[in-house]
């Protein structure tokens, strides 16, 4: 390994002004020097472009390019193109990095012969305050080593997280090998983050927070609508076709986690858009629905077991997702809690409500009572996809708060029109 090694770092920028010069700030202040920050302005209409060209004129390790709007893919894919380190990182425009980042990356890679390096994350406020969180990624406390084998079985069973900002990889792994992020659709980092791990050769976990993740309403876990839920099931189709064609001795094992991914992620589709307020289309219902049979099928031809509680979860996830589909704003204002002016987007719909419900559907169908078991394995499942809903608790959270300050802003403004004291509009 070199000693100095040139280690590219890619930022995608795209209408994030407010955070932009916070998040290059970091990145510039690394205690590691020999950087090429590569800022790409992936059309910004904001005053991005111009904060990007400052930036390249007060650090000469800082290169723009601007481009017309592909989206994050797209802006990855062109600074991949123009990166002439050894080492490429991605971070997001929005959120921060800590200054010893990359240093403490190389000498991981240099202690434990590893050329790939992940570590943990914690999350911030918008306005940069640390929150609480709960990520199975940090559930950690020593250095792990790992084969890629290891490490890629961990990421499916959602141990490790799919998010390219979460470690650092050889420019090998990305360049003249084919590798690209898929352009045109989100979720791409869990399509292609065990591409990464398959390509290395030992895997090192340090227990570090080296990155802050900034929960914010504009991400994409923000604004949840029903393309996602095809973005995510492309996205498990790729991660797929890559382990099975790279490791075919995991077949067995990606098809009975599949299965368990699908329960979870179809779980917290149909939770979080009826706490949206959001109807899932019909045509990804029946997608959904297709996808889990024929895993099923071929579960039952391979030599892994299924759990008898996973088969009765994805029988009842079938007749869920048809009732919701068909009906989910119904459903979403039958909701006992919900008051007749409340935001739809912030209904506290339970696990147990929502399990109530799918029993319920299940009765409906076939006269089968599944009882308060098929409840609880429900809530077990969905326990191994839990990170999604601590974006949302997150997110929720802050619109709580964010309420009570405006409830209180308005309060003392009528106290103070009582007692004939206006406020001057800024």
């Amino acid at each position: 390994m070199e000693h100095e090694p040139l280690v590219s770092i890619i930022i995608p920028i795209y209408k994030v002004e407010q955070f932009l010069d916070a998040c290059v700030a970091s990145v510039a202040a690394q205690t590691y020097r020999n950087l090429e920050i590569l800022l790409v302005d992936d059309g910004s209409p904001d005053s991005c472009p111009a904060m990007c060209d400052a930036w390249a004129a007060k650090d000469s390790r800082v290169r723009v390019i601007h481009k017309t709007n592909g989206g994050l893919s797209d802006a990855r894919n062109a600074g991949i193109k123009q990166a002439t380190g050894s080492y490429i990182y991605f971070a997001d425009s929005d959120d921060t990095v800590a200054p010893t980042l990359v240093e403490d990356c190389l000498e991981a890679m240099r202690e434990y012969d590893a050329d790939l390096v992940m570590f943990q994350f914690d999350t911030i406020s918008e306005s940069g305050k640390t929150l609480l969180s709960n990520y199975r990624h940090n559930d950690f406390s020593k250095v792990q080593i790992l084969t890629p084998v290891e490490a890629i079985k961990k990421q499916v069973k959602a141990e490790i997280d799919g998010y390219f900002w979460a470690f650092l990889a050889p420019a090998r792994t990305y360049q003249n090998t084919g590798f690209s992020f898929p352009v045109g659709r989100k979720i791409e980092d869990l399509s292609r983050i065990c591409n990464v791990i398959g390509e290395a050769t030992r895997v090192v976990r340090i227990p570090k927070v080296l990155y802050h993740y900034r929960m914010r309403e504009g991400s994409i876990t923000a604004s949840w609508d029903p393309k996602l839920t095809r973005d995510w099931t492309k996205a498990a189709d790729d991660r797929e076709a890559y382990i099975i064609e790279r490791f075919p001795e995991l077949k067995g094992f990606m098809t009975l986690q599949q299965l368990n991914f699908f329960a979870n992620l179809d779980y917290e589709t149909i939770r979080q858009s009826l706490i949206a307020g959001l109807k899932i289309d019909p045509e990804d219902a029946d997608a959904i629905r297709r996808h889990i049979e024929r895993l099923s099928k071929t579960a039952s031809e391979s030599d892994e077991p299924i759990p008898d509680t996973l088969r009765e979860l994805l029988g009842l996830l079938k007749l869920g997702v048809a009732k919701f589909a068909d009906n989910a704003v119904d459903a979403l204002a039958a909701t006992p809690d919900a008051e007749a002016n409340e935001t739809s987007m912030w209904l506290p719909l339970t696990k147990e409500q929502i399990a109530e419900r799918w029993a319920d559907t299940a009765n409906t169908h076939d006269g089968t009572h599944h009882g308060q078991s098929s409840a609880d394995n429900d809530m077990t499942l969905a326990e191994r996809f839990r990170d999604m809903r601590e974006d949302w608790r997150q997110l929720r959270i802050q619109h709580i708060e964010q309420a009570e300050e405006r409830k209180d802003e308005r309060k003392a403004e009528r106290i103070a029109a009582r007692n004939g004291v206006t406020f001057e509009q800024e």
